[in-house]
């Protein structure tokens, strides 16, 4: 076990009645609380909310497969909508991520409003209210970005209450979720003297590396709207380096080691929250579906599929992607060779390749793959997985890295490429030079002369590369202004990506080479507006008159 809080989850998500009906209506001996440990018991359940199905192990789907760089493997019935961006109110993924989301901010509010008469450790308590308000804040920051205008509930629900809360405002929900966030930093503990029996859960360096995130996504909002966004982007900028600053956190000296199972728990010297996994073999519900879900279903010892410990290959890499970030600056990139896979051994003891690998000759025998012709995502293996929904990797939200490149970028959009700026983005290729103790030339350092616009597109880059396959993407497309002003999102599905081949990539073996496109087509359509946002579920739709659907759905 990872940490305490898997301890509970069958408390709240097992049993019978669920933790939203018991908190709903009239404390009962059966879920009062009353002393430290219900508490602790309660917080941790909380926590346990962003594990579920619900939550972050399955429904990542939602803004992950709805960017450019991953999408679905046609004929994959389980959230392919998203892929093809024929999602809309009523797909099933969107209403369970809204549910969980609110789910979690009832029970901080609950237990908000509980812990406060309890004659516990006051240093305690104060230090729980401080991890209720990040996840909080944590939660809106989600909802903020996934569906713009939400309901702001900051009191537990009861029966009594009116049920039906209009949309707040984005620039309401922004100033709740930077309320919390400092809040919670003036109390949590620092991760250096955070108990270890609570591995996993907030300290003040996520809480502030959130504001910054948070920070720089709100002015980026509003950058795009030809809103002055400065006094937002320095904002992002102190509490950047405020994090840095702290000494709580350094890079991992090799990229490979921040995603080696066997190493997870160091990489949250670099890791500054994420989303905790374990193997479980007594409920199969705690552990993550990444590596089965991202790996192929012929390599062996990756995953948690049947004898072999293979994947099932459903989510892919599209090969123009691959190829952006496999050249130009990132030629010989180590980050690369961790992050995508084109070739293996597998489970016949054959050596296979995809694209955009090819033969040694026209009579050698390795395989090519055939069923999905794509590249596949590396960065997580577990071939110790029980079943490909209960393997141990963790999802990372921030990490130092990423912090990094928040610097880098709200300086940029302040004071322009400056010295700071530049030094920061280069820690990220300083660290990336280093494939695994081999140490390359590449990629190299950038160097003075770039425009403010130059190296926006340059973080933009860095980004979809060190971050790949981490959750940033479709929030990076939405927020990031493009070339021609408009966003990322708008750039790349309507002027970028339309100039590329379409269709996938087929293998010529008569010419040793690759035919045919570089797209899988149905997941790039013509960009829509609606491409900004998801859609509000329909069930919330039908419960609350006052909710209005967003733009296109």
């Amino acid at each position: 076990m990872k940490n305490i809080f898997y301890l509970v989850i069958g408390l709240f998500f097992v049993s019978g009645c669920s933790l939203k009906e018991e908190i709903l209506d009239t404390l009962t001996s059966d879920n009062a609380i009353s002393k430290q440990a219900d508490v602790t018991a309660f917080l941790n359940g909380t926590y346990a909310t962003l594990q579920t199905d619900g939550g972050f192990k399955a429904n990542y789907a939602i803004f992950w497969s709805t960017a450019d760089d991953i999408n679905i493997r046609p004929g994959i019935a389980t959230n392919l909508p998203y892929s093809i961006k024929t999602h809309d109110s009523a797909t099933p993924a969107t209403n369970n991520f809204w549910n969980t989301m609110y789910a979690t901010i009832n029970r901080c509010n609950f237990l908000l409003e509980k812990i406060e008469p309890l004659n516990i450790n006051a240093a305690y308590k104060t230090r729980v209210k401080g991890e209720l308000y990040f996840l909080r804040a944590f939660s809106y920051f989600y909802l903020v970005r996934l569906f713009g205008n939400v309901p702001l509930r900051l009191k537990a629900t009861a029966l009594t209450d009116d049920l039906t809360p209009e949309r707040a405002s984005v620039d309401k929900v922004y100033e709740q979720i930077f309320a919390d966030l400092k809040l919670a930093s003036n109390t949590l503990l620092t991760r250096t003297t955070l108990p270890v029996a609570e591995f996993g859960h907030a300290t003040k360096g996520a809480a502030q590396a959130m504001l910054a995130k948070a920070y720089l996504t709100y002015a980026s909002h509003q950058s795009l709207k030809g809103v002055d966004a400065v006094q937002n982007y320095t904002l992002a900028k102190v509490y950047a380096d405020s994090v840095i600053n702290s000494n709580q956190y350094k890079l991992i000296a090799s990229y490979n080691d921040l995603f080696d199972i066997a190493k997870e728990r160091a990489a949250y010297e670099e890791v500054i929250f994420g989303i905790s996994f374990t193997r479980d073999a007594q409920l199969g519900a705690l552990g993550s579906q990444f590596a089965g879900f991202f790996l192929p279903t012929t390599m062996p010892n990756v995953a948690g599929q049947g004898t072999s410990k293979t994947g099932i290959e459903n989510y892919v890499v599209q090969p123009w992607f691959y190829d952006k970030y496999s050249s130009g600056d990132y030629l010989n990139d180590y980050r690369v060779e961790r992050s995508f896979l084109t070739t293996w051994t597998n489970t016949a003891n054959r050596k296979t390749i995809t694209y955009p690998l090819l033969r040694a000759s026209t009579t050698s025998n390795e395989v090519i793959q055939t069923t999905t012709v794509q590249p596949f995502i590396y960065k997580y293996v577990d071939g110790a997985g029980i079943t490909n929904s209960n393997q141990e990797n963790d999802l990372f939200i921030i990490r130092l890295a990423d912090v990094y490149l928040i610097k880098a970028e709200a300086e940029n959009e302040v004071n322009g490429p400056t010295p700071a700026a530049y030094a920061a983005f280069n820690l990220l290729r300083a660290r990336a030079r280093n494939a695994n103790g081999t140490i390359r030339t590449t990629p190299a350092n950038l160097t003075a002369g770039l425009t403010k616009d130059e190296f926006r597109m340059k973080v933009f880059d860095e980004r979809a590369l060190e971050l790949f396959a981490e959750g940033h993407r479709w929030f990076d497309l939405v927020r990031f202004k493009a070339p021609n002003g408009k966003s990322m999102m708008e750039y790349q599905f309507g002027t970028f990506l339309p100039t590329l081949k379409a269709g996938l990539p087929v293998y010529n073996n008569t010419a040793r080479r690759w035919d045919g496109g570089v797209t899988e087509p149905n997941s790039l359509p013509a960009f829509n507006a609606r491409f900004m946002l998801l859609p509000i579920p329909q069930s919330e739709i039908v419960a609350n008159p006052k909710i209005t659907q967003n733009t296109g759905y």
